[in-house]
């Protein structure tokens, strides 16, 4: 049995990633608890969970640039996460970087079809570290909705999934 649980919550108040929109049509949000011995702050478990995608969901995300690529939607870019210093405007795979503070990181990308926010945070609760991320979803038009649509399954299962395998690599 895994000592670790992925729990899904509630996007967390005041976060910059509830903020990032005046209207949110989808959000969710995951929260795993860190080890007490695990010396990190949020730039190292950003680069942990984006470093830990399982192979499946690399292969999916190379269908899915080819596939979006044919209607002209934003393809994901390489980047060496090792050096990446998540600072505003910084492009992080598919993600670029929007806004951060001590313990957030927030990124996302705005598209003709849909806008997109996920956010890392690393907070303390009750004595206990916790990293949580969470997505935001605003559609412009009904292909945003159909995309998300489709991809919003996949998304759940995404998510957990990487916080798993980061979980293992810690």
């Amino acid at each position: 049995m895994e000592k670790y649980m992925i729990e899904a919550v509630s996007i967390p108040e005041k976060s910059l990633v509830e903020q990032a929109f005046s209207h949110i049509h989808y959000s969710d949000a995951y929260k795993v608890t860190l080890p007490n011995e695990l010396v990190c702050d949020v730039d190292s478990i950003s680069r942990l969970f984006l470093t830990s995608s399982p192979s499946w969901v690399a292969r999916l995300m190379k269908i899915r640039d080819k596939i979006v690529n044919l209607i002209g939607l934003k393809t994901s870019k390489q980047s060496d996460l090792q050096h990446i210093t998540f600072e505003p405007g910084s492009q992080v795979g598919i993600f670029r970087v929007i806004n951060r503070s001590s313990n957030e990181i927030l990124m996302g990308e705005d598209d003709r079809h849909l806008n997109f926010r996920v956010s890392i945070l690393l907070d303390d609760r009750n004595g206990m570290k916790c990293a949580t991320v969470s997505t935001t979803v605003y559609y412009h038009n009904w292909l945003g909705r159909l995309y998300f649509f489709i991809v919003g399954r996949i998304h759940k299962l995404i998510v957990p999934s990487m916080l798993k395998s980061m979980m293992r690599n810690v």
